[in-house]
């Protein structure tokens, strides 16, 4: 089995955080453009966009896993278009995990010349190399996001060799049955 260790979020402790950061730390800034960094700020920069007075989000692409493995460098494969020159910008992610994909995004952004880069993630690992500006826990395990239940199912199914191992370790990790059964292949539902 796996050494490694894991956290499942629930759409209610992820909101609370994201709330709670707000509150505690980003009231006064001001901020032009949001950049979510795609796929796993997207709904995270949603949130940030409401509660700073519904900022325009850009995205930007930047896979740093691929099957829950880490890649050796964080790799952009989609750039945004909008202009950043003379703006304050908010770079979001899910996560600082190493701080490698933040790094490779503001190696990037300081290029187009805005006036401000601001970097949030609620969530940031012990380890990491890259303290975003405005982050709220430290948690030390893989963190299960409550919008990854697809790609969880699949790499614990990579992981542990079959659907039904890998459907144990989502209940153990704490999802519930309903959202199992609609990643599960057809077939395999019981």
């Amino acid at each position: 089995m796996s050494n490694i260790t894991y956290h499942k979020l629930s759409w209610t402790q992820l909101h609370h955080d994201c709330v709670e950061l707000h509150t505690k730390k980003l009231k006064d800034i001001e901020v032009d453009v949001i950049v979510s960094i795609s796929r796993g700020a997207n709904t995270i920069s949603h949130v940030f966009s409401d509660l700073l007075g519904m900022i325009p989000i850009s995205h930007i692409t930047i896979s740093s896993y691929q099957d829950m493995k880490k890649l050796e460098k964080p790799k952009i494969s989609e750039e945004p278009t909008r202009d950043f020159h003379n703006k304050n910008i908010l770079i979001i992610d899910d996560v600082s995990d190493s701080g490698a994909t933040f790094k490779v995004t503001l190696e990037y952004f300081k290029k187009k010349k805005p006036t401000k880069i601001y970097t949030l993630s609620p969530y940031i690992k012990p380890q990491t190399t890259y303290k975003p500006d405005f982050w709220l826990k430290s948690i030390d395990a893989w963190i299960i996001f409550p919008y990854d239940v697809r790609e969880t199912m699949e790499g614990f199914e990579k992981m542990f060799g079959s659907i039904e191992r890998a459907r144990n370790m989502m209940h153990d990790v704490g999802f519930e049955e309903w959202e199992i059964e609609a990643v599960l292949p057809q077939g395999d539902n019981p």
